[in-house]
């Protein structure tokens, strides 16, 4: 009988990137573990919960009144009382909806069970885009649990993980050409963090890929209707209120270019400009939709004017994507720039982030230069596209 080959062990690289990141992740449990200990009521999530209290007890036509929001919050302690320009439910309504079954809970139990829906649905969409054997995939989820925005967003209760979840179906539904399906995950994607995929339906569209999009926006047009009879006019007016709010503070652009150049004119052209950027990306590498989805993921990110740390984890799900086709040795080294840029959000300093994302968007423009042949099912024939 032949002797067993024995199994191949992992590079060395490999194995101390995964052995790194774990240590990583070890400290931001126990960062979360702290956090929950000492106050489960001090994250994001429970905004969404006392939106969905407000509509519970008073009408869903009130989950935006400030001062509503303020008496049902007030049973969450000191720091769960909190309703201010920084720390206020704005989400579209369905977010509120959907978090109906955890309203009543305490902070605790409704904090602990988002924070497993969301690890679960992270390494889930990661299984799902990123490529190679196993050990690669386990690798490429550490290293994303390990970044700072990524271990902020759970840290803070926040619904980033939801979005960058649907999108990843989304984007698998897409690669199959079920545009049906697709367009309705994407519908849903824009129901907890729309701002952070802005970007995807259009440039979706302008590379040609209507079907999905037009799927979405009957879906979209729907929820949007309900919404707004949920609502109703003085919902409405709340809502544009609470926007106004938060625009005018300053923190809530702790991620955007204003950070550099202050909130005025100057910038919302630099936004603008980095947001038709993308899109012209999009159309440029039209025949590559992974191209195509990571350029208006960038974009998003790179022309929104209300953006924590905390929502650069949809950049994630970019990365995932381009791994998934095989990138160059460009493409790979600005990934792992990435990584540190995304590192030094945890000490305050956000303008590496800042730089690194619209170098990534000329990157992705040149990358079907820098690697002509990605993986066969990512490039879809010219009839796909009519």
């Amino acid at each position: 009988m032949p002797e067993r080959l024995p199994a191949r062990l992992p590079p060395l690289w490999l194995s101390a990137s995964a052995l790194a990141a774990a240590i990583t992740c070890v400290f931001g449990v126990a960062r979360w573990i702290d956090h929950f200990i000492s106050d489960p009521a001090a994250q994001d999530l429970r905004l969404h919960l006392v939106a969905a209290r407000v509509g519970l007890t008073y009408g869903w036509g009130h989950i935006y009144d400030v001062s509503l929001q303020k008496h049902v919050a007030a049973a969450l302690g000191p720091s769960g009382s909190v309703i201010d320009s920084m720390h206020v439910f704005i989400s579209p309504p369905p977010t509120a909806w959907m978090l109906v079954p955890l309203a009543w809970q305490p902070p605790a139990v409704s904090f602990l069970v988002w924070t497993v829906i969301s690890v679960v649905a992270f390494v889930a969409a990661g299984w799902l885009i990123v490529p190679g054997p196993r050990f690669a995939r386990l690798t490429v989820l550490l290293v994303s649990l390990a970044l700072y925005p990524v271990h902020y967003e759970l840290w803070q209760g926040q619904t980033v993980i939801a979005t960058l979840a649907l999108l990843a179906v989304a984007y698998r539904l897409l690669e199959r050409e079920q545009w049906v399906l697709s367009g309705l995950a994407l519908a849903a994607a824009f129901c907890f963090k729309p701002q952070d995929a802005l970007l995807v339906p259009i440039a979706l569209l302008i590379s040609g890929r209507w079907r999905p999009i037009m799927v979405f926006a009957v879906a979209g047009s729907v929820i949007a209707a309900v919404s707004a009879l949920s609502l109703g006019m003085e919902g409405i007016n709340s809502w544009l209120s609470d926007l106004a709010l938060v625009q005018g503070d300053p923190h809530n652009a702790a991620m955007s270019y204003s950070y550099l150049f202050g909130r005025n004119e100057i910038t919302t052209a630099i936004e603008v400009a980095l947001g038709c950027a993308a899109i012209a990306i999009a159309w440029i590498q039209r025949r590559r939709v992974d191209l195509v989805f990571a350029a208006a993921l960038v974009g998003s990110t790179m022309s929104a004017s209300y953006l924590h740390e905390h929502d650069i984890t949809i950049l994630v799900l970019g990365a995932w994507i381009v791994l998934r086709a095989g990138p160059s040795v460009a493409q790979r080294f600005w990934l792992l720039a990435g990584i540190a840029a995304a590192q030094f959000i945890a000490i305050g300093q956000p303008i590496p982030m800042l730089l690194w994302e619209p170098a990534w968007a000329i990157l992705l423009g040149l990358e079907a230069r820098f690697a002509p042949r990605p993986v066969a099912h990512l490039t879809e024939s010219p009839a796909a596209l009519t």
